[in-house]
């Protein structure tokens, strides 16, 4: 038996010896991780036998002398877990490895970002790439069981890790002819594209939020000539409901479906038909019946009452019936 069948072999003993507790502390690192703000998702595993394997001899056992028979496999590796977690922003990176922080010590790190950025022919996803180990102090029984693990854990956002997927998919990136080079850069800068305009959409969604807020503070005048939208009809419905707390989808939806039945609705127009009969609504239904109703449901009878032709499609018949036996 050769040195290296015979290191093989030992490897493999340890691997199977490991497997169990190796996994054990997967899935501690994984609900330890998994609770951090910012993370969106997160997996993990434990890397397969025949993958530790290949990394050592392609990395490793080239720079072993073939004299060298005082060595082990094991020494070489040091991370038999990875785990990946995703993100929304490329913000939440940054933030996310400040509550790694709190829990795991930093052994090295490699951040893809930069390595892409220094160079215009190399193809690639970007991420952070964090080698990790429990800090020691925390008295707690996991704690002091996988203390000694190191692991390597990818932050990625979503954006960043869709490109890693189908990056994977292209089988052939470093010698290609140069059309197919020009079409993955083109690829890549289309990805990175999204990524930063996912951030400053959020940015710009928090400046509207942030404009709302101080138009409830000072008041001021409505806009009369500019279509609703949905920063529009939050700034009129909580002034009217300011205690409601709308949900940004359900707001989406119904705005647009007001804008569908009256595409020049503006904010300005909402507020007079809520400031002339919200008090009517409250007349016409007994308070139970009023209890069970959401803002969205009053807005609805508010519009169908300023303009029952236009806005016969925001109540059903039953809603329609109900006016009209309790007028």
């Amino acid at each position: 038996m050769s040195i290296l069948e015979d290191k093989t072999l030992e490897f493999k003993h340890y691997y199977d010896t490991k497997l169990t507790y190796n996994n054990a502390a997967l899935a501690f690192f994984l609900k330890l991780i998994g609770k951090m703000n910012g993370i969106e998702l997160i997996s993990g595993r434990v890397k397969d036998y025949d993958e530790c394997l290949s990394k050592f001899e392609r990395k490793y056992l080239p720079k072993i002398s073939s004299a060298d028979t005082d060595y082990h496999i094991i020494d070489s590796l040091s991370d038999f877990i990875g785990i990946r977690a995703v993100c929304f922003y490329l913000e939440d990176v940054k933030k996310i490895r400040k509550e790694l922080s709190k829990y795991f010590r930093e052994v090295s790190s490699t951040d893809k970002t930069v390595q892409l950025e220094k160079t215009d022919n190399k193809f690639g996803y970007k991420s952070l790439h964090l080698d990790l180990v429990l800090k020691r102090g925390n008295k707690s029984r996991d704690f002091k069981k996988y203390g000694n693990i190191q692991f390597e854990i990818q932050i990625r956002t979503i954006i960043q890790d869709a490109w890693s997927i189908l990056d994977h998919k292209i089988k052939y990136k470093k010698s290609i002819p140069h059309n197919l080079k020009r079409s993955i850069n083109r690829l890549s800068a289309l990805f990175e594209i999204a990524d930063d305009e996912f951030l400053r959409i959020k940015e710009e969604i928090a400046i509207e939020e942030k404009r709302i807020s101080e138009r409830l503070k000072k008041g001021g005048p409505l806009e009369k000539d500019v279509p609703l939208d949905v920063f529009r009809f939050l700034f009129i419905a909580l002034k009217h409901f300011p205690g409601y707390s709308f949900i940004e989808f359900k707001v989406d939806g119904f705005v647009q479906e007001i804008l569908d039945l009256n595409k020049f609705f503006s904010e300005s127009d909402l507020n007079d038909v809520l400031l002339t009969y919200l008090d009517r609504i409250d007349s016409l239904f007994t308070k139970n019946e009023m209890k069970q109703m959401n803002p969205y449901t009053k807005i609805r009878y508010c519009l169908y009452l300023s303009n029952r032709e236009i806005f016969a499609d925001m109540l059903t018949s039953y809603q329609k019936d109900s006016i009209t036996n309790n007028n």
